[in-house]
This record gives structure tokens, C-alpha cells and sequence, in this order.
């Protein structure tokens, strides 16, 4: 038996619908499974359901040749939360598909333009336009508008997905078991994104006071280094392109002038705007090419700063630049970023659910997002818990 014909003895679609916060994340403890839809492409017959306990789900998941769908972590991940059911059938994502039949162009392929691309139908936009557009979540739906919106959408499955299969059979083959080895991937990748990663959140945000502390006294040591009288920010671009390349700060000093005596604000102090000018000699000649679009400016980024020839007092002022900026990302970034995203995302406390993206990358490699776990930071790798 060839493995196309292993495949498509009985292929199956499979397809969800859930209330729609944070785009349906299926850790978001807010959002609700609400339809599961299952086409058998052998019968033409689709079987929605709304009781997640009916043993007929898994039966016919598990009756699969190969399991279809768009997106299909996503309704792995829901199905598996609500079921328990983890899929050891073979898969075919018919998004995946398209991305590496586009050569990595595509990204993120979407149902409704596969659907028109390949002249088999159009997604119902009624769903969309009535509802969702206007902030009406998928729990809100008359359920036969969405029966009927989510059987549509895999009747459009199984049609790309047919002719998905006609190119890996004809111009395609040379692909094809390529495509079947990131299917392979893609079960791995949704139960990494199902454990999740538990983080150590309270330890993290301790950590916030250490770092803050070292920025307060780095802007100590560069105030002494620059030797002004005037508060240069270091976290403008502007401010410290004039400190290093030279030029003019212009300063505004409010100075109170008394009280107001009539009106609403009476009582209250009456500030003037008094103007004035500081020159900052050039400590280090800027590189060419870094000018910027605002005049007398020139860049101060990273790179820029590294590919500069300094003396030792600049040398130490760079430095310590970077350093600040490291701790900045450190703290908003990391230690306090990942805490705010586990709240934004409203997953459980302690704990962060990364998404491995195999559609987004020109060449073909996984990528990471909210939050990128492949590019983590020391400092916050230390607070995520080893099970």
C-alpha cells in the first residue's frame, strides 16, 4: 500500500469555532469552545457537535486516514482541551501546505483566498460582517448561522485540500515527503504549545528592583562623565547624539509666578515658560552615513554606537549606554513583559503558551511568537520552571 493511498482512504476535516479573545487562544480561560465540526470526505456527511462528551467525536478522529485541516494546531489544541483526544493520526494542514507550495511566500495562507484561488468557493462573510465586525462574539451567534458558516468552511477544506493533493501528485512530488515531515512537525509543535512553559512570575518581578537600581546608577556615572549641569535623558535618541556629536539642547524651565486670582483656577499656580539653549561639545565624530532625517542628528543605536572610534572617556560612555539599554529590554521585555503578556493573554497565572509558527518564515525555518521562545534572554530563562 503507497502512502497516498494509506492517505486518502478515509480522509477527515476537522474545524472549530470559539469565542474570538485574543484570536480564539485556546489558553485564554475567558474563551469557549462553542462548535466542533467533523466532514468525513468518504460519506460527504458533516457532523457538528456541541456536546464535547459525545464518543462519537473521538470515533471518528480516530477512523481518520489523515486528519485535515486549515490551521490545524489551533483546533488540535481546542479539541484536545475539551476532549482529551491527542492525535496520533497522520494530519494535513492545508495552510501549511500552501505556504511551502508558494515557496515560503505566502504566509500565513487564509481558507477564503485558498478557497478563491483555486476557484472552489467562498468563505460565508455574513458571519464576519454581522457579528464579529461589530463586536459580537461567536457565543452571541444564532447557533444555525453558525452550523451552517462552520460546515461551509469545511466543505472549502476539503475542496483545497483535494486540490492540494493534485499538485503534490503531479509538479509537486519532489515536495511532497518533505511536507509530510513538517506535518510530522506540527504534531510535535502542538502539544509543546499545549504543555505550555510555567514561569516563575513572582521572582521575575523581584528581579525588576535590581535592574532599576543599576540604570539609576548608570545615569549617575554618564551625568558625571558628561559634566553638565544640564539632565540629559538617555533614553532619547536626540539627547544623546547631541552629548556624543555635539550640538544645542534646547530647554524649557517651568517657574512659577504667583497664583491665579479669578475664575475656575483661582488659588492655583501660574507657571512661565522660560527658554533657553546649552552647546555640547563633539566628544566623538559620528560615522558617515548615520545622519539622520532631522538636521544636526545622527544615529545612536547599538550598531552605530559599537563602530565608533572613541577615546577612553567615550569608550566608557558608550558602554555604559549599552548596558542601560540591555537592562531597559531586560526589565520591559522580559521581567516585566512576559508577566504583562501571561495577563494580556489572560492564560493561568505561573504560566505562558508560546506559539511555534512553521507559515511565517521565508526560509522555511520555525518561528516563535507572544513570547518568542526560541530567543529568550538569560535573565528571564533562569525564572522559567523545568518540569
Amino acid at each position: 500500500m503507497t502512502v497516498w493511498t494509506k492517505l486518502l482512504t478515509n480522509p477527515v476535516v476537522l474545524d472549530v469555532e470559539t469565542t474570538t479573545s485574543n484570536k480564539g487562544n485556546p489558553f485564554d480561560l475567558t474563551n469557549k469552545l462553542i462548535l466542533i465540526q467533523i466532514h468525513v470526505c468518504k460519506t460527504g456527511e458533516t457532523c457538528v457537535f456541541t456536546d464535547y462528551t459525545d464518543p462519537k467525536i473521538i470515533s471518528l478522529l480516530k477512523d481518520a486516514s489523515v486528519l485535515v485541516g486549515a490551521n490545524l494546531k489551533f483546533d488540535l489544541n481546542w479539541i484536545r482541551k475539551n476532549t482529551g483526544y491527542i492525535c496520533t493520526t497522520p494530519v494535513w494542514c492545508v495552510q501549511l501546505a500552501e505556504f511551502m507550495l508558494s515557496h515560503q511566500r505566502w504566509t500565513y495562507p487564509d481558507l477564503d483566498t485558498m478557497a478563491v484561488k483555486y476557484e472552489v468557493g467562498h468563505k460565508i462573510d455574513t458571519i464576519k460582517l454581522n457579528y464579529w465586525d461589530k463586536g459580537i462574539d461567536t457565543d452571541q451567534i444564532p447557533i444555525q448561522e453558525l452550523i451552517e458558516y462552520g460546515i461551509e468552511d469545511c466543505k472549502l477544506t476539503r475542496a483545497v485540500f483535494e486540490k492540494q493533493v493534485e499538485k503534490f501528485q503531479a509538479q509537486y512530488s519532489g515536495m511532497f515527503l518533505l511536507f509530510r515531515l513538517h506535518c510530522n512537525d506540527l504534531l510535535v509543535l502542538q502539544e509543546m504549545e499545549y504543555n505550555g512553559l510555567p514561569y516563575d512570575e513572582y521572582n521575575s518581578l523581584k528581579t525588576v528592583d535590581e535592574y532599576e537600581k543599576r540604570v539609576a546608577n548608570i545615569d549617575n556615572e554618564l551625568n558625571k562623565l558628561f559634566d553638565s549641569d544640564v539632565q540629559l535623558n538617555y533614553g532619547s535618541n536626540d539627547d544623546i547624539s547631541i552629548a556624543l556629536y555635539g550640538g544645542t539642547k534646547k530647554i524649557e524651565t517651568r517657574i512659577c509666578v504667583g497664583q491665579t486670582k479669578t475664575g475656575a483656577n483661582i488659588g492655583r499656580d501660574r507657571f512661565r515658560i522660560l527658554k533657553s539653549t546649552v552647546d555640547f561639545p563633539q566628544l566623538v565624530k559620528p560615522l558617515k552615513g548615520s545622519e539622520l532625517k532631522k538636521d544636526g542628528f545622527y544615529s545612536t543605536d547599538s550598531a552605530t554606537l559599537l563602530a565608533l572610534t572613541p577615546t577612553k572617556k567615550v569608550k566608557t560612555i558608550i558602554t555604559l549606554l549599552l548596558e542601560r539599554s540591555k537592562c531597559l529590554k531586560v526589565i520591559g521585555t522580559y521581567l516585566k513583559g512576559l508577566p504583562k503578556l501571561r495577563e494580556k493573554m489572560n492564560w493561568p497565572p505561573g504560566m505562558l503558551y508560546p506559539s511555534y509558527n512553521q507559515c511565517v518564515a521565508s526560509t522555511g525555518r520555525l518561528a516563535s511568537a507572544r513570547p518568542n521562545a526560541q530567543n529568550q534572554t538569560y535573565e528571564s530563562k533562569i525564572f522559567f520552571i523545568s518540569r
